[in-house]
């Protein structure tokens, strides 16, 4: 008959299974923790890029329209364009 398990200390083993499951709980909630903390950090850097770009393209609509309106107001000056029939409107 084998011998080791009459001389295994079962209480040694019990306690490193515990440290060892200790372990691996406080690893796998760093990873969690770090998982959410990433992932808030990446939400908030994605609404931050649209945001932004979503301000581009409005400050790009504005300088275009604006372009455009000193077109329409030169062209009036030179007489290539008609007076507007709408009066009051900028």
């Amino acid at each position: 008959m084998l011998q080791w398990p009459k001389k295994f200390n079962w209480y040694s083993f019990a306690l490193y299974r515990f440290k060892a499951y200790d372990a691996m709980w406080r690893v796998a909630a760093t990873s969690c923790l770090g998982g959410i903390v990433y992932l808030g950090v990446t939400a908030v850097q994605t609404w931050n890029a649209s945001v932004h770009r979503t301000w581009q393209h409005y400050a790009r609509k504005e300088r275009e329209r604006v372009e455009l309106m000193n077109f329409i107001r030169e062209a009036r000056e030179k007489g290539t364009l008609p007076p507007s029939k709408v009066h009051g409107f900028e």
